[in-house]
């Protein structure tokens, strides 16, 4: 255990701030300008005319890039952080982690959606439903409401594996692997056969995120170089399975974010750029706060015929400063409270 306690996963922050350049130029350059109705209909206003060829035409997709990234990462480093802490002090330094910044960029969002109701043909449709169905985050499938954050999706995904993992954890002694060989029938249970359409769109994310676990157990000395590449394999491939999507160029850009995540593990240099770094230091905060605001600024933005270009960059501008504050005021703090809560625990 001594040994484990010093393990450090250095190139895993250059890879988290390319996971959120990667998500961000995903909502600014691609998907705002390509589905414009869909934005239209989370920010209720009129779907926004002109602008022909603006945006980034790629042949993948940046957004399942970035979020394939973040997943894996989250795989490499949580049984890290269970095995460190325990299930009971993991959980409370998770839920300070994790909830006050994602409400503050909830507050981000309604203040956003609200700005853009002022606009030609908006109009502000929120309901205490929609509210507190996201502050709940692991909830918000079964409170009700519209969807108001489009990027939220994530955050369940990762509070149920945080949730369904550390449980598994607990009851199987401490043993990580067993925990995972414990969640492995269930999640193909639910996602193949019980019909449970809500949580099979939760746990179908969880192999992908067992794959990079078994960097961890490699990178601690518990798995052997072929186990790793073997399971490895078998996960992305359970991953495959269970989600069933018809959408090859979907699988493709997944795939590229598994590649720049095994590139990344093996040379660290590669994502090792002061840039990556510093966006990884604020990467949560500027998650949570940048897709409705940003999606404001660009409306705003089009109303007086700005290029579609300077729109980007000032959306990108003003929501970084945003994240700031965010991290600044609110992640940073509340991480310590946690923390300090968790050692009580001990």
């Amino acid at each position: 255990m001594s040994q484990q306690q010093h393990i450090r996963f250095d190139f895993a922050d250059g890879l988290r701030g390319l996971a959120m350049l990667a998500v961000v130029l995903f909502h600014y350059t691609q998907i705002f300008w390509q589905r414009r109705d869909r934005i239209a209909e989370v920010m209720h206003l009129p779907p926004l005319d002109g602008y022909h060829g603006a945006s980034f035409v790629l042949p993948f997709n940046l957004g399942a890039l970035g979020v394939g990234l973040f997943l894996l990462i989250s795989g490499l480093l949580i049984p890290l952080s269970l095995t460190r802490m325990g299930a009971a002090r993991f959980a409370v330094s998770r839920l300070f982690r994790i909830y006050p910044t994602y409400w503050a960029g909830l507050a981000l969002t309604l203040a956003a959606l609200w700005l853009a109701s002022l606009l030609p043909g908006g109009t502000f449709d929120v309901t205490r439903a929609d509210v507190l169905g996201h502050a709940s985050i692991a909830f918000q499938d079964w409170l009700g409401g519209r969807n108001i954050d489009p990027v939220m999706w994530t955050l369940k995904v990762e509070l149920w594996f945080y949730a369904m993992l550390g449980s598994a954890f607990a009851l199987t002694g401490r043993r990580i692997k067993w925990a995972i060989w414990l969640l492995l029938p269930l999640v193909v249970w639910l996602t193949r056969y019980a019909g449970v359409n809500d949580f099979q769109t939760i746990v179908c994310y969880f192999p992908l995120m067992f794959a990079g676990c078994w960097l961890y157990f490699y990178r601690s000395g518990q798995a052997g170089r072929l186990e790793t590449v073997l399971h490895f394999a078998i996960m992305l491939a359970l991953f495959m399975w269970v989600t069933g999507w018809e959408s090859p160029q979907l699988y493709a850009s997944y795939g590229i974010g598994v590649a720049l995540f095994v590139a990344g593990a093996l040379w660290p240099r590669l994502v090792a750029a002061p840039l990556l770094t510093r966006v990884a230091g604020v990467s949560y905060a500027w998650y949570v706060c940048h897709s409705v605001a940003g999606y404001a600024i660009l409306f705003a933005l089009a109303q007086y015929g700005t290029p579609w270009w300077l729109m980007v960059a000032i959306a990108l501008a003003a929501t970084w400063y945003m994240a700031l504050a965010i991290n600044r005021f609110v992640e940073l703090p509340t991480q310590k409270i946690g923390k300090r809560l968790a050692d009580k625990l001990k």
